[in-house]
């Protein structure tokens, strides 16, 4: 149950923060952010080291993105 609840904890926030970026709000950044972080824990606990490197470098990605939105003043 734990392993459903962090693939969903990895997914939905996710395909909801991309759609959110697509309207140019700053939401979508942070939550495809928090996914990130998931997706990673995800890769790491099913030994997944494809989706770990996807995982982090994502993470920083969409981390570069959101502060970067927020000083352009992007509303939430």
């Amino acid at each position: 149950m734990l392993d459903f609840v962090i693939q969903f904890l990895a997914a939905v926030p996710l395909l909801i923060g991309l759609w959110l970026m697509g309207n140019r709000r700053l939401v979508g950044p942070f939550l495809a952010f928090i996914a990130e972080a998931f997706t990673t824990t995800v890769g790491i606990t099913h030994h997944a080291w494809s989706i770990v490197l996807i995982g982090v470098v994502l993470f920083f990605v969409q981390g570069r993105n959101f502060f970067k939105w927020r000083r352009e003043g992007v509303r939430w």
